[in-house]
């Protein structure tokens, strides 16, 4: 067995897949420092099963991953896988017959760690026990790196101890017994347990069952009582029966009495019941007679009531028609006086028409005269006086027109600085109130909002999937907690199985037959007992029939030489193929053509089996409880079913099974369980970050909110703000014109007055103007005051004209209208009457009728009336007679009444006693039938209270001690049975790892024994002479540990720890090298070992190498150029890329021959 190569990828510094060949025996690492030699060692280490990060140079075990450099990102993950050659058969088991063998490696960042043996996923602990025994591990003699070498020389006793145990095979017997004594203490713990638990169920079974029997003579007592209760019922049912009998006949009594007086009274009510339909017949017929003279008095009073109306009717129509002849000849006699005077009002208006137009016209030129002369007098005595006051005032005038310009001029600059300053104003805000209107805090706000709601929903999102992986966990947690309980009772069962078989298996000669067979390259199908493949029927007896044949080699054929020493259990096989009924002819797979088994005969009892050995061919013959006949006599079965090795191995192979499948649904269960606590852990910081984000969310909106409320009172000052600007400068612009309008009158003033200073003219011009203006004035105003008045005297007598001729005209018309009406209405009513007249005479006629018709219905109404009468006299007569009857019938009633209720309530007491005695569940008629003949109701109520006084003297009951007795009992049955088993395998236990400690003690000695004369060997050759040996420090072989001392040559050391670093080195490799030689592990693996080593010891060192290496694949790592010139195969391991390493690979032969071909 050794090492092929080696594949990496993301470990450590080898973040890109790289293979490491070791085609060679002897193959060395080079490079600088920090390159990443060592890296390899550490992958073997890693790959082996090695848990310690710190082992590894590292904190925790993703620091193998590699977590990136300058130009490269980390990678997520880091495998490593371990290609052997197998071929010669090195690994024993299920995995012998494989050529080649890859153990492969992953870890995650999230720290899943994940084993492959040829490709199949697999625990770290297959790994361990792949290779126990055969030196390899994360921590054996195997793997030797920088500093270990000072480690091994200076550990402590039992540190070393481990190596010499590793070298002698006997590491996984001790993993096993340690396993064992682990599990016999659980046992002892259980069986502890176990017997505190029976004693307490032992004092338990004690009451319980003083309690049983308590309740076994309740149960009796409750027994009587329920029969004398039962009987006691029946008594008082036949007491009842009987008086209800007397009762019924008293009933019956009553029912003929009553029956009788209803046959009277029913004779009363049918003579009752025809009266009754006689006078309803003659009411009915009275109600008709009635509402047809109510009837017919109606329609009297309706036709008297149309007949006086259509006579006043006609009345008022030769009244209106009268009126109207009247009214129309008094009309004509007005119009013709109206049309008169409108014709003379017409003339007049049209006379007075001229004379008003000229006067209107006389007055107007007057007017106007004398308009023209007043303006002119009222501007001569404006400017007169203008004139005066002006130059009364001129001087002042002067200087107020001067000092009114100059406040003017001030008021306008400041009015105009002012307007600037507003201006500016108004620009600034309108900036302002610009910019909080593009910075408005709508969208803000709404955004925030939707991020809360989000937020919120989220938050709800978060905490249901927080419950729900809370249940999922939990659900988890129970089923990882129930297949872990199941694993270690299925483990406890295995180790019990496999400590058993190893105890019945300890002979050596199998493996070194196994070892001999594979040296000589013989095909062979493995022992009997694993290439035997068989029915579970015969399984038992084959294992009788072979016995220590199962342990024996199958072959295709005899080898031709033999060791003695290996013994003659050899199976060889044949080509002939099985015969019918023949333990061969149960077999599958190669077995079949085994010739001893061919003539073993199956039969099913003695006589069977004495028929088959009368026939040729057979040797024996079997059955399947394992009983055998040959011609030597019989043979009864030898072991018990419980002791055979077979069906423990059939049950050990099945429980293989179901712990692996165990095992993987424990890794899929911690799996989903890592994986949920991830989630948990995801979800948890998703939930605190969605809740940190949830306040940041709320604070934001509320940031939102107050700005939008500082925008809003701002942006409402500014709006105030400009308003008042605005109406400001409105204001200003008003004034600025205002004074404007003021210079520019003030400058026309200013002109006036400087005209008016050199105006010279007298005032008496003045003065004879006015006087010939006032004489005028007053002649125009006599004028215009005559014109005045005789225009108006016109104009009142053309308008009282006017007025009397339009109301002339409308009293006309109005006359006209009112004849127009009166001549229609007198038209119609002037009209023949004759229908209306006829009219009249029918309804006088009709109404006559119905009167007499009225008097004939009275007459019949007064008929019928007297005939009810009569009827409901003669009713009343029976209706008197009827109530004796009644009376009678009453009384009759209450007594059957009284005696029915009586008789009920003794049926119901009768009902109540079967209603007891059916939840007693005792049926009537056999408590009757079983009731003695002397029973009486008295005496069984005696009997009943005695028994109810005897159970109440017995106190609490536990009815269901008897139950809980039982189960109980069994259950301590049970457990004692328990109790003992455990104790026989605990025996069994012990008595099998006393017999593993006696092989422990026995191969540790030999092997101790056996390093300890290497190691005697290998130092004089190492150091060119001195001596060293190993010494155990106790004498319990099992528990002692080792030491080694060392002398090199011409010196006597008393202690290996007062050696050179050099000689420390080459002390520990001569152990090494002396535990190879015992056990040679498939490679060693060398970390710069010859650092501490001079050139002298260099070579030394080398040559033990190189002379180890015929038998041991030696990977090792040096600076040495001595140590490089030994190797045949060179792997460079180079970091031109900061930190990542990559290989160059040399092959020193082919490098050599190519050099000396050329």
């Amino acid at each position: 067995m050794r090492l092929k190569h080696i594949k990496l990828a993301g470990f450590k510094s080898f973040v890109d897949a790289t293979k490491v060949p070791f085609p060679h025996q002897m193959t060395c690492v080079v490079g600088p420092n920090g390159c990443g030699k060592s890296n390899v060692i550490d992958a073997v280490r890693w790959v082996l099963g090695e848990s310690s990060a710190k082992n590894l140079r590292g904190d925790a075990m993703t620091d193998v991953i590699f977590n990136g450099s300058g130009a490269r990102k980390p990678v997520s993950q880091a495998s490593v896988e371990l290609v052997f050659d197998n071929s010669d058969g090195r690994i024993q088991g299920e995995y012998a017959n494989y050529a080649e063998i890859s153990v492969k490696r992953l870890v995650t960042r999230d720290g899943r760690s994940d084993y492959f043996l040829n490709s199949s996923k697999c625990r770290r602990r297959d790994i361990t026990d792949l290779f126990l025994g055969t030196g390899l591990g994360p921590r054996s003699y195997a793997i030797i790196e920088q500093g270990m070498i000072s480690r091994l020389i200076e550990s402590k006793p039992q540190e070393l101890r481990v190596f010499i145990e590793e070298a002698a095979g006997i590491s996984k017997y001790k993993e096993r017994r340690r396993e064992t004594e682990n599990r016999m203490q659980h046992t002892r713990d259980n069986l502890e347990r176990l017997s505190d638990v029976r004693d307490e169920l032992g004092s338990q079974l004690e009451k319980l069952q003083r309690q049983a029997a308590a309740a076994r003579r309740y149960k009796d007592l409750k027994q009587q009582e329920r029969k004398y209760k039962g009987e006691l019922q029946a008594l008082k049912w036949l007491a009842h029966e009987q008086q209800a009998e007397r009762l019924r006949q008293t009933v019956r009594e009553h029912e003929a009495e009553l029956e009788r007086w209803i046959a009277e009274q029913r004779g009363s009510e049918r003579g009752s019941l025809e009266l009754r339909e006689q006078a309803a017949e003659t009411k009915a017929k009275l109600d008709e007679i009635q509402h047809q003279f109510y009837q017919l008095g109606n329609e009297i009073t309706r036709t008297e009531h149309q007949l006086q109306s259509a006579r006043q009717q006609l009345q008022q129509r030769q009244q209106r028609q009268q009126q109207l002849q009247v009214e129309l000849e008094q009309l004509n006699d007005t119009c013709q006086r109206d049309l008169a005077q409108q014709e003379e009002l017409q003339l007049q208006l049209e006379q007075l028409q001229p004379e008003l137009d000229e006067a209107a016209v006389t007055a107007e030129q007057a007017q106007q005269e004398f308009d023209a002369h007043e303006e002119a007098w009222l501007q001569l005595q404006n400017d007169y006086q203008a004139h005066i006051t002006a130059q009364q005032h001129q001087r002042e005038r002067g200087q107020q027109l001067q000092l009114q310009q100059e406040r003017v001029a001030d008021q306008v600059q400041r009015n105009q600085q002012q307007q600037q300053e507003l201006q500016q104003q108004q620009t600034q805000l309108q900036q302002e109130l610009t910019t909080i209107q593009a910075d408005a805090a709508e969208t803000g706000l709404e955004d925030a909002a939707g991020a809360l709601a989000s937020s919120e929903q989220r938050l709800q999102e978060l905490a249901q999937q927080q419950q729900q992986l809370r249940e999922e966990r939990q659900q988890t947690e129970q089923d990882l907690t129930q297949q872990r309980q199941h694993q270690q009772q299925l483990m406890g069962r295995q180790s019990s199985l496999q400590t058993l078989l190893e105890a019945s298996q300890a002979s050596d000669w199998p493996q070194a037959l196994g070892g001999w067979l594979a040296e000589q390259r013989i095909e062979h199908h493995g022992q009997v007992r694993e290439a035997m493949i068989l029915d579970d029927t015969w399984r038992f007896a084959a294992e009788q029939l072979l016995g220590a044949w199962l342990d024996a080699y199958v072959v295709a054929t005899k080898p031709s030489s033999w060791p003695e020493q290996l013994g003659t259990r050899l199976v060889v096989l044949t080509a002939d193929d099985a015969p019918a009924r023949s333990l061969a002819s149960l077999m599958q797979g190669p077995l079949r053509h085994w010739p001893w088994l061919q003539q073993v005969a199956l039969v099913k009892d003695a006589a069977e089996a004495q028929l088959k050995l009368a026939e040729p061919g057979w040797q024996c013959a079997l059955t399947a409880a394992g009983e055998m006949w040959s011609a030597a006599g019989y043979q009864a079965s030898q072991i018990d079913a419980a002791d055979s090795q077979l069906l423990q191995q059939q049950e050990l192979m099945q429980l293989d099974e179901t712990l692996a499948r165990v095992a993987t649904e424990l890794t899929q269960l911690e799996q989903a369980l890592t994986l949920q606590k991830g989630q948990r852990q995801e979800l948890e910081a998703s939930l605190q970050q969605q809740r940190e984000h949830h306040g940041q969310c709320q604070a934001e909106l509320s940031t939102w909110r107050e700005k939008q409320q500082w925008q809003a009172r701002q942006q409402q000052e500014l709006e105030q703000k400009l308003g008042a600007l605005k109406q400001r400068q409105s204001e200003l612009a008003e004034q600025s014109e205002e004074l404007a309008l003021q210079q520019e009158e003030i400058a026309m003033q200013v002109v006036a007055f400087e005209a008016q200073q050199h105006d010279t003219q007298g005032d008496e011009q003045w003065q004879e103007k006015r006087e010939q203006l006032q004489a005028e004035r007053g002649l125009l105003r006599d004028a215009l005051q005559q014109q005045q008045q005789r225009l108006q005297d016109k104009k009142l007598q053309f308008e009282q004209v006017r007025s009397q001729l339009q109301h002339t005209q409308t009293l006309l018309q109005r006359l006209q209208q009112q004849q127009h009406q009166a001549q229609e209405q007198l038209q119609l009513l002037a009209d023949p009457d004759t229908e209306q007249q006829e009219e009249l005479e029918v309804q006088a006629l009709q109404l006559e009728e119905l009167l007499l018709q009225r008097e004939r219905v009275d007459e019949q109404r007064r008929e019928w009336a007297n005939k009810l009468a009569e009827v409901e006299q003669q009713l009343h007569e029976v209706s008197s007679g009827a109530k004796g009857v009644e009376s009678r019938i009453e009384k009759a009633r209450q007594q059957l009444q009284s005696t029915q209720m009586e008789l009920a309530a003794l049926q119901e007491r009768s009902r109540n006693v079967l209603n007891v005695l059916d939840e007693m569940q005792q049926p009537l008629k056999p408590v009757l039938e079983q009731l003695p003949e002397e029973a009486n109701e008295r005496a069984w109520q005696a009997e009943v209270d005695r028994l109810q006084s005897a159970i109440s003297r017995l106190g609490a009951i536990n009815l269901a001690a008897i139950e809980e007795a039982d189960t109980l009992g069994e259950r301590k049955a049970y457990l004692d049975q328990q109790h003992e088993d455990l104790s026989s395998s605990l025996e069994t236990l012990d008595s099998a790892i006393r017999k593993i400690d006696r092989e422990t003690r026995q191969r540790f000695k030999t092997t101790f024994d056996a390093v300890n004369n290497g190691l005697q060997e290998l130092f004089p050759k190492v150091f060119g002479g001195g001596s060293a040996y190993l010494e155990l420090t106790e004498d319990d072989l099992l528990e002692t540990g080792v030491a080694i001392m060392a002398r090199p040559p011409g010196k006597k050391n008393s202690t290996i720890h007062l050696l050179s670093g050099g000689e420390k080195a080459l002390t520990a490799l001569s152990l090494v090298f002396a535990i190879f030689r015992l056990n040679p592990a498939p490679f060693c693996l060398l970390d710069e070992v010859d650092a501490p080593l001079d050139d002298a010891n260099v070579g030394r060192f080398c040559r033990l190498v190189e002379e180890m290496s015929q038998t041991v694949q030696f990977i090792y790592i040096s600076h040495n150029k001595v140590a490089m010139e030994m190797a045949s195969h060179l792997a460079g391991v180079t970091m031109q890329e900061p930190g990542v390493s990559r290989l160059v690979a040399v092959d020193v032969d082919e490098a050599v021959a190519l050099t000396e071909a050329s």
